[in-house]
């Protein structure tokens, strides 16, 4: 992973914030996470207007997490026709139940590799976002990824810090 020298902001309403707060500070001490639906500005700036959570079948754990993803599809897909395909996949977030601060870890960027090279995913440049530490006490990071591809080399996953700014 290389940190890139762009920063991104995405947008998050209040509702979206709170049910991502409330589903991380239920699941403590244990990892959960979900899906976030909305659209893009442009490469750098997202809009947030929904959250899916985790689904009925999700593994929760300490130190992992794994989201009922056959449940998740559904409901982007169902998202994704409800708003007329305006609105769509942007990335995912979840806890670090008792860290510190939100750092992704290796098989966070994993995931965001996975992600964004991914044709199915339509999402070149995925958003993460952590909520680190337990309930009444979250912090909050975000970045946004994508792939630097070179001729011959194998493509260098770049992540951006971007600014979280919750709207009403």
């Amino acid at each position: 992973m290389r940190m890139g020298g762009e920063a991104g902001v995405v947008w998050i309403p209040r509702t979206v914030w709170h049910l991502c707060r409330d589903e991380a500070s239920t699941a403590f001490p244990l990892e959960t996470g979900g899906t976030f639906m909305g659209w893009r500005m442009d490469d750098l700036a997202l809009v947030v207007t929904a959250v899916i959570g985790p689904g009925p079948n999700a593994e929760h754990g300490k130190h992992h997490f794994q989201p009922d993803q056959e449940w998740q599809l559904k409901r982007i897909a169902e998202h994704y026709e409800d708003t007329g395909r305006r609105e769509t996949y942007l990335g995912d977030w979840h806890s670090h139940p008792n860290a510190s601060l939100g750092i992704l870890s290796r098989s966070d960027r994993r995931v965001l590799r996975r992600v964004a090279a991914a044709p199915s995913a339509r999402c070149p440049r995925p958003l993460m976002l952590l909520l680190a530490g337990g309930p009444g006490d979250w912090s909050v990071a975000t970045w946004i990824a994508r792939l630097h591809r070179r001729p011959f080399l194998w493509p260098t996953l770049i992540v951006a810090r971007a600014e979280i700014q919750i709207r009403p």
